[in-house]
């Protein structure tokens, strides 16, 4: 079970969602997310990938799951269509029957999950046989350049950091 806690949906939107915002239409291309009608988005947070998704395939329907209620709350209040679903849940314990989704996707949330094995394994388990699953990640082993240069530049800024 997932542990992560997040409650400020706007506080996120304005870092990392900015992050997610614009590697959500490379990671619909990479992963070839083109002919899927039912779609579930695993690890939503504040809904890029979800409404990158959308604008990509203007006829699927998509589900975005998060483990974060402040998150999905967020994402439902970005759009009120009827092919959108935003829903709390724990990747590692898809709630969903098996074979119900033609593509499961995960954009940057594996890594904060504590069995990412078992949330990928799930993924395939929800997706139809011959549909999609694709997730991207941090690359922590690459050192997160830009994160170490940004808390470097706090701390010269701001003595308290």
């Amino acid at each position: 079970m997932s542990t992560y806690k997040a409650d400020d949906a706007l506080g996120y939107q304005q870092s990392m969602g900015r992050w997610s915002s614009r590697l959500a239409p490379l990671f619909i291309q990479f992963a070839g997310i083109q002919d899927a009608t039912h779609i579930l988005d695993v690890g939503c947070g504040t809904g890029s990938l979800t409404f990158a998704i959308a604008d990509k395939l203007p006829r699927a329907s998509i589900v975005g799951m998060d483990y974060s209620q402040a998150f999905i709350d967020f994402a439902r209040s970005k759009s009120n269509a009827s092919r959108f679903q935003f829903e709390q849940g724990d990747a590692a314990a898809l709630r969903y029957a098996d074979a119900t989704f033609d593509a499961a996707v995960s954009l940057l949330v594996l890594n904060f999950v504590p069995a990412a094995e078992r949330a990928a394994r799930e993924m395939r388990r929800v997706t139809k046989p011959g549909g999609l699953v694709a997730a991207a990640v941090w690359d922590f082993k690459g050192g997160l350049t830009f994160i170490r240069v940004l808390a470097d530049t706090a701390a010269v800024l701001d003595a308290t950091v």
